[in-house]
């Protein structure tokens, strides 16, 4: 009991740890509206990097015997959904790389199929590994954006 009591301080920093990735999509959100769309994407890309740790630091702390009334997997996913959907389609669409008029039926489309993607309970295998296509938006968005193809293109692509 005493070690877990002991892991908790580090289970909760590395909860903090992924949870701050939700502050760095805040961050791509407000640089997008200011149309500063590199920026965003720089945000997004330090979002990834935590994203891409935090399992590790997890592993090591523990987690989730350390806080067992905590699901930091549910944390981690809300995140994810922001930085790997969300910000990227907003950035598209603010950044204009979205055709007139139907752009936003193809962020609904995105936003509403990553949506039940992370709400499908066999949507990772035992090992943590995504089935089917992961919801990588953000790394579609930044290629999409950075290649200055055509609204209409870059619509029907996604």
């Amino acid at each position: 009991m005493t070690a877990k009591i002991r892991a908790q301080p580090v289970a909760w920093l590395v909860h903090f740890y992924t949870a701050s990735g939700a502050v760095l999509a805040f961050a791509a959100t407000l640089a997008a509206f200011d149309g500063r769309f590199r920026d965003a994407f720089l945000w997004l890309i330090l979002a990834t990097i935590v994203d891409a740790t935090d399992g590790m630091f997890a592993r090591l702390a523990g987690i989730p015997g350390s806080t067992p009334r905590f699901d930091g997997a549910r944390l981690d996913d809300i995140v994810d959904y922001l930085t790997f959907v969300f910000v990227p389609m907003l950035i598209l669409y603010r950044a204009g790389n979205l055709p007139d008029g139907w752009g936003l039926w193809v962020v609904a489309a995105v936003l509403l199929s990553s949506g039940y993607g992370f709400a499908s309970l066999d949507a990772k295998t035992s090992d943590h590994f995504f089935t089917g296509f992961p919801s990588y938006w953000n790394i579609v968005a930044l290629y999409l954006h950075a290649s200055g193809t055509p609204a209409a293109v870059n619509g029907v692509l996604l």
